[in-house]
């Protein structure tokens, strides 16, 4: 496993700090802006630290906000976790990758007795910081349903002469009544650092793993380049932190000892020196009954936690391959009669010429044995099937595993689902060209899908999203705001509740070579799918706005969400978020603009993107979700994305960052990295028996009846409704009346 991995990263270089505390972000705690008790600007925040007993562990309500995609898919937000202070210069530290555990655990205990809420500006957390008289505290009864949020950040500090590099891993237990979905109960724990305090030397480096719905969080340690002592890591290192049972008498320092805190903490591969080895992944215990960890090492090896603490190795999981690359991902997707679940890696075929050319796929067992594997290989030509484009691979392969990924994370860059007809799908993102490069911006996203029932069964491929760097082009992106494609010009077609021909493109994609962001490296993040078998990335983008008088085109950072269509076997791009979008902080009780998302570091894709655990890939709550559309915004179990957000604090519409380089110094404003929680809102639906959707686009709502309007008059009908909704034999305005009644609460027809 070598290829053109550097083994040597998992400390930045101390000019990159001051980009990263600026470019990305995530870490400790909620949506919350301090009291600003100096009266000047936005300096310090309300961060909290993650040295301190007193905040190894806090319980905190957080309500997300509604908003729709550009498609009108109605989806919440939220910063459910913001990232630590160690340092009063700088509101937050810089973060590294943000995970979700893989699996809901259904009608699980709260894992907190009470917790605190706030919903005006200056509640919060932090004792000095936040006005503590505006919280009170909620105590939450019966069961709810619980997943969990894990994520690491660093920062540079001094100890002594020598510059440092601390690292906290953090992780949430999170929980929430289905019937009222747009609150969470957060449980948030500093699982382990590096120091004791920011003028101590640093006796460790990590790399995020994952977590689960149980507060098992795993993750990878060495000393590479640690500045103390004697007590320096040595070797490489797997770690388990049962979160539940971490003291918060203290913080939990990893060093060559193991861990601070060995009650809570599995120490599973211990100063390894052998072979290197990249960050783990899990089975959850919400599917196996314990904790499975899963780590692959550099001489194509995975070794899996066969038993309690005992690590076993094997190939099984990669027939027909000579090697791998890259962390392994994990899925719920089931790929075999007795696997509860499917791991996933990048690999190289026998006859591919050395090229990253595979995803190897093996169902496993609730003891992480392997019960079915296949690898799948690229096919010579690769064509997206819904606009018809030829893709020109041009000798490349597989990447996003480069630099930091294999020793930080994110966990992984092969992702895994299934759609709802069981069919088995993998995703990965390629790099164009023959030569190695984890910086090129000549990419797109390749999904695959086969019937994990028969062994042999041919292997359908797609380009899923795509940009030309020679031609400066790249994949159309849809929305519901008419023929302009621009947002809020209310023009024809826009906000009808249906994407066709009266809609014009918002956007496409774009290499990050032509943009004008400033920024290097690879034009689109790892994927990750949902229940549906949609994909979301990171990606950059040439965006459509009005300016007031006229449509602009303006370059851009995006979220985005691949809709899946079984039937042609390909995706059309939707746009959830993108740099500069405003949302209302539901606690914080002020607006906040999120002003970076992690896309690409320099030399590779950064840490803080998307990966393959970047959602929760269960429907939201494990919903049966096999009727759904794919567009239902159920399918998403939830999405974590780190991002820098700046809270509008004085309320002037300027979001105004006082630590941005040239920027207002003297602005009030606050600024912080996060992790940005975004999931279905839409509760279980109550009452009438018969369907309001029409439209099938997961809510009942306006855009229903303007399409039942359109299938009456003669109009397309993609979702195959019957427009004799009252069902008298006719489709008239009487069924029309009825849908209305419906969706106002009234009984079914």
């Amino acid at each position: 496993m070598t290829d053109s991995i550097s083994a040597t990263i998992l400390r930045p270089a101390a000019a990159s700090i001051a980009c990263l505390l600026l470019c990305a972000g995530s870490a400790l705690a909620q949506d919350s802006v301090s009291r600003n008790a100096n009266g000047g600007n936005g300096l310090p925040g309300d961060g909290l630290s993650p040295y301190t007993s007193t905040t190894q562990r806090a319980s905190y309500v957080v309500d997300l906000s509604p908003f729709t995609t550009a498609w009108g898919t109605p989806l919440g937000i939220a910063p459910v976790l913001k990232s630590s202070r160690i340092a009063t210069t700088r509101f937050s530290t810089v973060t590294g990758p943000s995970t979700i555990s893989q699996a809901i655990a259904a009608q699980a205990a709260y894992p907190s007795a009470s917790y605190t809420s706030w919903n005006q500006a200056g509640g919060g957390l932090n004792a000095t910081e936040n006005n503590t008289a505006l919280n009170t505290s909620v105590s939450p009864s019966g069961q709810a349903s619980l997943f969990g949020i894990a994520m690491l950040d660093v920062d540079e500090t001094t100890a002594g002469t020598t510059v440092v590099l601390g690292n906290f891993i953090h992780g949430a237990q999170v929980a929430f009544d289905p019937a009222n979905p747009t609150r969470l109960f957060v449980t948030r724990t500093v699982a382990a650092v590096n120091q004791l305090n920011a003028t101590q030397p640093d006796r460790s480096q990590f790399g995020l793993g994952s977590i689960d719905a149980e507060g098992n969080l795993c993750f990878r340690a060495d000393g590479y380049n640690a500045a103390s002592g004697t007590t320096v890591l040595q070797g490489d290192n797997y770690f388990r932190v049962r979160l539940p049972q971490r003291l918060t008498s203290g913080a939990n320092i990893i060093d060559n000892n193991g861990a601070g805190n060995p009650s809570a903490s599995d120490w599973l591969l211990q100063r390894s020196t052998a072979v290197t080895h990249a960050v783990p992944t899990a089975i959850p215990q919400t599917l196996a009954g314990r904790s499975v960890l899963l780590g692959p090492d550099f001489t194509g090896q995975l070794k899996i936690e066969t038993s309690g603490g005992t690590l076993t190795n094997t190939t099984s999981n990669r027939p027909n391959t000579i090697d791998q690359r890259g962390p392994i991902s994990f899925s719920a997707a089931q790929f075999g009669a007795s696997s509860v679940g499917t791991i996933g890696v990048l690999s190289r075929s026998g006859s591919g010429g050395g090229k990253v050319d595979s995803i190897s796929l093996a169902g496993v067992s609730a003891s992480g044995n392997v019960v079915a594997a296949r690898t799948i290989t690229l096919p010579s030509s690769l064509i997206d099937t819904c606009d018809g484009t030829s893709w020109n691979l041009a000798g490349g392969g597989f990447r996003g595993y480069d630099s930091q990924i294999t020793f930080r994370g994110g966990v992984g860059p092969a992702a895994i689902g299934k759609d709802a007809s069981g069919n088995l799908l993998a995703a990965g993102v390629l790099y164009s060209g023959p030569t190695p490069d984890g910086s090129n911006p000549f990419n797109a996203i390749v999904v695959g899908r086969f019937n994990p029932a028969s062994p042999n069964s041919p292997v359908s491929w797609t380009v899923a999203a795509w940009v030309d760097s020679t031609a400066s082009t790249g994949k159309a992106i849809r929305g519901d705001y008419g023929l302009d494609g621009a947002p809020n010009t209310h023009d024809a077609g826009e906000g009808d509740g249906v994407i066709d021909a009266s809609d014009a493109p918002i956007g496409r994609l774009a290499s990050l070579s032509e943009t004008t962001l400033g920024l290097s490296g690879p034009s689109l993040s790892s994927p990750t799918f949902d229940a549906a078998g949609n994909i979301y990335f990171i990606g950059s983008g040439l965006f459509k706005r009005f300016n007031g008088t006229s449509v602009v085109q303006e370059f851009g950072l995006g979220l985005f969400r691949g809709v899946y269509d079984p039937a042609q076997m390909c995706y059309t791009l939707d746009l959830i978020t993108r740099v500069g979008d405003t949302f209302a902080g539901q606690n914080s009780g002020r607006n906040y603009q999120i002003q970076s998302i992690a896309l690409a570091d320099g030399d590779s894709v950064s840490s803080a993107s998307l990966s393959s655990s970047s959602s929760l890939q269960q429907a939201w709550n494990n919903i049966d979700a096999s009727a759904l559309a794919p567009a239902a915004p159920q399918n998403l179990g939830g999405l974590v994305v780190d991002a820098r957000i700046v809270y509008d604090t004085n309320s002037d519409g300027l979001y105004q960052d006082p630590t941005l380089p040239g920027g207002n110094v003297n602005s009030p404003d606050e600024a912080y990295n996060v992790v940005l929680y975004i999931a279905n809102t839409t509760p279980p639906q109550v009452g009438p028996t018969c369907d309001p959707d029409v439209n099938q686009d997961g809510v009942a709502d306006q855009g229903d009846v303007d399409y039942l309007i359109n299938v009456i008059a003669g109009g397309a009908n993609p979702t195959n409704i019957d427009p004799d909704f009252n069902q008298d034999g006719v489709a008239d305005q009487g069924d029309i009346d009825a849908l209305v009644n419906v969706i106002a609460g009234g009984p079914c027809p």
